[in-house]
């Protein structure tokens, strides 16, 4: 077993993400784990190798909460700006530029670097969300943790036949979920959740007008794009409400719901996700690309909805930066304080996954695997104004 030396970090600034910041902070680790956390000066006589991180402030590592590694082959999509909302015409290409590239190899590079590039950016976990099983090795033995559900698809007739016909062959060991109740039927939306259980269960939910167009009439940009992919639209009988309240209708929302996206809801759909303990994970990056509008975040967090953040793929956002998204959220809701924005990269998403005991906080027990960033802040009050404002200017290392 590798031995680590005993190691006292020491910064103007510590984070520990479940408690308040610590002004001339320290952190003392050994075999990988945090031992000790407080003042320099609580810490200063202890036996360990002390590394001084001056101009730096010490955080929780970042945690992704929604990607799609397996679509990074396709980066040239998000420099080709989609008109405004047209989600439909955007799958669209997605889906055209998918059946142009047959390269596997190269796409599982593709996926590696940027897993890499997350890393980079002091992520040490990721939900991923991918369309094939052999996706869930995606990062296997990586210093970034990647929980993977493979998204499975069929809105009514054959194809949400053939679906439920596959659920039922998948090994119980793969996570598997629903795409959106716009391409995936309400049997399949039950059997996924009923086959999830306890567990996260993600979703893409509300991202666009289009979705809501399609689900209270069946008509639209959407019922047009489904019917162009062999789709008997005709069959699928509209829920004709918003998605929060059909998923609901459905007995799907619960505090394991993870709802992504969240842009276009109700007053009385966020009420309702409160009501039920769900959690949404925001995506400001893709919004902002896809011109799809802003979520309604002032509310969700008026009303104690659980927040994290998630970068989406780099099809539909040239950035696969939390540093981004936290900058886009601020720009969008300048509102909400800063303090809560990081939390919502960190120890939020640590906390929906699990393992806040692990990562996203400094505590005992925790793993090193902590982030020394570069920050000109001189007054505590100026420290999360920068974390979260700072973007793909950011400037770190691990501390491992």
């Amino acid at each position: 077993m590798q031995e680590y030396p005993r190691y006292l970090y020491r910064a103007p600034f510590l984070v520990p993400g479940n408690g308040p910041v610590i002004v001339d902070g320290a952190v003392l680790t050994e075999n990988g784990l945090v031992v000790a956390v407080g003042s320099y000066a609580e810490l200063k006589d202890v036996d360990a190798q002390v590394e001084d991180y001056e101009h730096h402030v010490i955080t929780p590592s970042l945690v992704n909460c929604h990607a799609h590694l397996e679509l990074s082959y396709l980066a040239d999509l998000s420099g080709d700006c989609p008109s405004p909302g047209d989600m439909a015409g955007w799958i669209r290409k997605l889906l055209s530029a998918r059946a142009a590239h047959d390269d596997v190899a190269a796409q599982n590079d593709a996926s590696l670097m940027a897993l890499a590039r997350l890393y980079a950016g002091g992520c040490r976990a990721v939900v991923d969300i991918g369309n094939r099983e052999e996706s869930a090795l995606i990062g296997g033995g990586f210093k970034t943790e990647v929980l993977f559900f493979l998204e499975l698809l069929g809105l009514c007739g054959e194809s949400e036949e053939a679906a439920l016909s596959a659920l039922a062959g998948i090994d119980a060991d793969v996570r598997c979920t629903a795409h959106a109740p716009y391409s995936t039927g309400p049997a399949l939306i039950r059997a996924l959740k009923k086959r999830a259980g306890a567990a996260l269960f993600p979703m893409h939910v509300a991202e666009s007008a289009q979705e809501i167009e399609f689900l209270r009439t069946g008509s639209g940009p959407f019922a047009a794009f489904l019917g162009e992919r062999g789709v008997s639209v005709a069959s699928f009988v509209p829920p004709g409400m918003g998605v929060v309240r059909y998923l609901d209708s459905l007995g799907v929302v619960d505090n394991h719901t993870l709802c992504v996206h969240a842009v276009h809801l109700e007053d009385e759909e966020i009420a309702l996700l409160a009501a039920r303990g769900a959690a949404v994970c925001l995506c400001p990056g893709s919004n902002r690309f896809m011109g799809v509008g802003t979520a309604p975040v002032q509310k969700m967090f008026a009303h104690d909805i659980p927040l994290v953040l998630g970068t989406d793929s780099l099809a539909s956002n040239p950035h696969m930066s939390l540093w981004r998204e936290m900058q886009v959220l601020r720009e969008d809701h300048p509102n909400i304080s800063p303090e809560a924005v990081f939390a919502m990269a960190s120890v939020n998403g640590a906390r929906l996954l699990g393992i806040e005991g692990r990562i996203g906080t400094i505590a005992p027990g925790v793993s090193s695997s902590l982030l020394a960033v570069r920050c000109p802040a001189k007054k505590e009050a100026e420290l999360f104004e920068f974390l979260t404002s700072v973007g793909t200017d950011i400037s770190l290392e691990w501390l491992e």
